[in-house]
């Protein structure tokens, strides 16, 4: 497949739904033109082509995205008339239908010249004309309502009933409606077709075969087919509010986008515009932060350089005109992307909500027992409920708004949720997050980050997320009688610790993985050292310990490959949210970090520079203080232990990674040659001929000086992110400059020791199964460790823990490592007069 053909498979569900949004905007203009053009209000009416937009997206097939290039669209024929003098009299009759005007004195008739215009609307069939009495439908459809401007009343015309099969085939009475509150009776009304009990419907297109019962008002709006509105308050579309969406945040209906302004809470320049159709990677262009190295930066899919995106805006109702549907009479208020209706698409609903105000809700869309919905898009099965409020929002398929939370001038992507009693504004949240409890403001939340406690986060530009936010975690506190005009950058994995204090500004892009233990006041710093951890030091002054979790803690990291890839269930975002967290652009960092801790220890006593002096000879050696000492540091003290533990850490993660690469192109050759090479070639074949540095060849360049300040490459702007080849060149490169120190910790001092490609290569793969016999022994520790603290410490605590013995991710470590074993004996005997190893 080209590269262009699977851009346009993971764009396709995107453009999709934008097509489908457009075409239920369209559907409502169609609808509205032939209202302003007066075709509807002659006698016989006219005959109207709508489309029938037929969504293909089955959130139940796990392919469904990706199986179609776009929606079905069929064509249907609707009449549009108003109504005959018999239709008018039973719609009016008081003993029937008991609707009535606005104005009681009102001539009902449709003209131009009253108040009230009622029109009828109902599917044209064979046998159905222009003429056909609707009188008996609109008795069982349509009861107690009050009628004013011009409300086009759709009707279902079916001689066997006019409901579905499930409910009773009349809608329900005045008398019915007082028992509407309780779930079961709503769930039944909003199966019931028709419209009744309203104390308003005011500049309204009712769709034959909707569901609108017991609301206070409902102007301004659009309900298609069985879409229901259910027991609410106001239901408008006032052009205030348009015009407030658009001047205050960019608001616009039909591009489907707003400005989110991320950062200082004081502002600073970093706002994007962002589409309800985006993705992570849309975001992160606009905010310039792929800017910075990335062979892939040009080439991964983006719905910003899509040119079906360029879609032309829509002239809504330009010619101003006095009032009615469509008709606001202020011109500035007739912007072309801004509509000026709510549109309620096919199985969305909005029950038991105050107010409602300029929305438009796509197909399983809800708005349920929310307190206030204003100027938002609701993607497929997005919902806002449960007392929760949102203003200028943003929402993807299946996110949420629930539980009394506050959410204004914020995008949800595919799966996230904010809730319960959170409040967030000038956000945008990366598909599969969630926060719950605490306040986020001016935040940039990446994929799989998650706060589940009190917490706040003010000005956080977090873009690849997959970290945890503790309870009490203060991110953002020093603006007290200053301007809040300071961010921080977070790198990927962070995790902040109960009750942990930061300061602006921090950066930590360069230290993925890292945790911010529990009550550390962080000062403002930058920090580049992955997977380390932060505490409390001596003295006042924080304590770094590098590569800490590489050490101490595997199995945290084992556990997160597994946790992230179960958690990504955002299907039309994972083409680029399931990244491997030991990937190119982290073992770069890795890299960087060891040189910079190898290269402050030359100056030291020669002692400190060797393994020997991890224990109590490295305890009598002053600590490192702060980047002057180490750059990278940050306002951190390091020890030289933690100097030296970090420098292990490091080098076995480089070289595991290099290693394993290199075992996987072994495993294909040794297959595709079916055995009988020698060492030499296969070396060749690998691209690792010609030439093996040996030992002594080992040399650090560190810097000795601050590295510029950029945002990390991007996960997805890796050459190697999709492409294996590119992949195995990094871990080639990566092994040519560690084969040195790993062959100097298999042969011995002398750098010379090994020699001959047989002999390196034997070596080599020793070393790969010792290393991943190690990693598989440390995630096992790491695990064990907590099993004998928890039974020391909590009654029971044995019959109730899953044990390192049985546990899911230790069982994989081990798994993986006899896999190694059994590779590499494979490789072994494929080639030709290679030593075997031990294993």
């Amino acid at each position: 497949m080209t590269a262009a053909a699977a851009d346009d498979l993971v764009l396709r569900p995107f453009r999709r739904s934008r097509d489908i949004r457009h075409a239920y905007l369209d559907r409502t203009r169609r609808i509205l033109s032939a209202l302003d053009d007066h075709a509807a209000s002659s006698p016989g009416g006219t005959v109207l082509a709508l489309p029938d937009i037929v969504d293909n997206d089955d959130e139940d097939d796990d392919d469904a995205p990706r199986k179609s290039s776009s929606s079905t669209t069929m064509t249907s024929h609707y009449v549009l008339r108003p109504p005959t003098k018999n239709e008018y009299d039973a719609l009016f009759d008081p003993t029937r239908c008991g609707n009535r005007p606005v104005n009681e004195n009102d001539v009902v008739d449709g003209g131009s010249g009253a108040s009230t215009a009622i029109y009828i609307m109902y599917l044209a069939r064979p046998g159905c004309d222009n003429d056909t009495d609707a009188s008996d439908a609109l008795i069982a459809q349509y009861r107690n309502n009050r009628l004013g401007g011009r409300v086009v009343l759709g009707v279902r015309i079916d001689r066997t009933n006019t409901s579905s099969s499930s409910v009773p085939a009349t809608a329900p009475s005045s008398s019915s409606s007082s028992s509407s509150s309780s779930p079961g009776a709503t769930a039944m009304l909003g199966d019931v077709i028709g419209v009744t009990n309203n104390g308003l419907v005011r500049d309204s297109i009712l769709e034959p075969g909707c569901s609108v019962h017991a609301n206070v008002e409902i102007s301004d709006t659009h309900v298609m087919s069985r879409a229901s509105v259910i027991g609410c308050g106001t239901i408008s579309c006032p052009t205030s509010d348009v015009k407030s969406s658009r001047e205050v945040c960019n608001f616009d209906m039909r591009d489907g986008s707003m400005d989110v302004e991320f950062g200082p809470e004081a502002g600073g320049g970093r706002v994007c515009n962002i589409k309800v159709e985006c993705t992570m990677i849309d975001v992160c262009r606009v905010l310039n932060m792929d800017a910075h190295g990335g062979d892939g930066a040009r080439t991964r899919p983006s719905l910003l350089l899509d040119p079906t995106s360029m879609i032309p805006t829509n002239e809504y109702d330009r010619s101003g005109g006095g009032g009615g549907v469509g008709g606001v009479g202020d011109d500035e208020a007739h912007d072309a992307t801004t509509n000026i209706m709510n549109v309620l698409c096919p199985h969305s609903s909005v029950r038991h909500t105050p107010r409602v105000r300029h929305v438009h809700l796509l197909p399983h869309s809800s708005i349920d027992s929310a307190t206030s919905v204003i100027s938002s898009i609701l993607l497929p099965r997005s919902s806002v409920r449960d007392g929760s409020t949102a203003m200028n929002a943003l929402l993807q398929w299946n996110s949420n708004v629930t539980s009394n939370s506050d959410v204004r001038r914020v995008v949800l992507m595919e799966r996230a949720e904010v809730g319960p009693h959170s409040l967030t504004a000038n956000s945008a949240y990366g598909p599969d997050s969630h926060v719950s409890g605490g306040e986020v403001h001016c935040t940039l939340f990446g994929p799989n980050a998650n706060s589940h406690h009190q917490s706040l986060l003010i000005g956080i530009l977090w873009p690849l997320g997959r970290g945890n936010v503790g309870y009490g975690s203060n991110v953002g506190s020093n603006h007290t009688g200053r301007i809040p005009d300071q961010e921080t950058s977070v790198g990927e994995g962070t995790f902040w610790g109960l009750g942990c204090v930061i300061k602006f500004p921090v950066d930590l892009t360069s230290a993925p993985y890292s945790i911010i233990a529990a009550g550390v006041q962080l000062p403002p710093q930058r920090i580049t050292f992955p997977f380390s951890l932060i505490t409390d030091g001596p003295g006042g002054m924080n304590q770094l310990s590098p590569g800490w979790l590489l050490h101490y803690s595997p199995y945290t990291i084992a556990r997160s490959e597994v946790k992230f890839a179960n958690r990504r269930t955002a299907r039309r975002h994972d083409f680029y949210t399931g990244w491997k967290i030991l990937r190119a652009g982290v073992m770069d960092m890795i890299s960087d970090a060891r040189d910079a801790l190898v290269h402050a220890g030359n100056g030291r006593d020669a002692r400190s520079s060797s393994s020997s002096a991890v224990g109590g000879d490295a305890k009598k050696i002053p600590p490192y203080r702060t980047d002057r000492a180490i750059v990278g540091l940050g306002a951190n003290q390091l020890t030289e232990q933690g100097r030296l533990i970090g420098i292990r850490a490091y080098n076995a993660a480089l070289q595991r990674y290099a290693l394993r690469g290199l075992l996987d192109r072994l495993v294909k050759l040794a297959i595709d040659t079916k055995g009988s090479l020698i060492a030499t070639e296969a070396l060749r074949r690998v691209g690792l001929g010609g030439g093996i540095p040996s030992a002594t060849a080992a040399v650090v360049v560190a810097p000795t000086t601050k590295p510029t300040v950029n945002w990390p490459v991007l996960p997805w702007n890796e050459a190697s992110h999709s492409n294996d080849n590119e992949s195995w060149e990094h871990q080639r490169r990566t092994l040519l400059r560690e084969l040195p120190t790993i062959l100097l910790g298999v042969g011995g001092d002398d750098g010379n020791a090994i020699n001959g490609d047989d002999v390196v290569l034997s070596a080599l793969l020793r070393k790969c199964v010792e290393l991943e016999t190690d990693h598989a022994k440390r995630v096992y520790d790491s695990k064990s460790r907590d099993d004998v603290r928890g039974a020391a410490t909590v009654p029971g605590y044995g019959d109730v823990h899953i044990n390192a013995e049985r546990d899911p991710v230790v069982l994989m470590t081990r798994k993986e490592a006899d896999d190694v074993r059994r590779d590499v004996r494979m490789v072994e005997d494929s080639l030709v007069g290679i030593a075997r190893s031990r294993l």
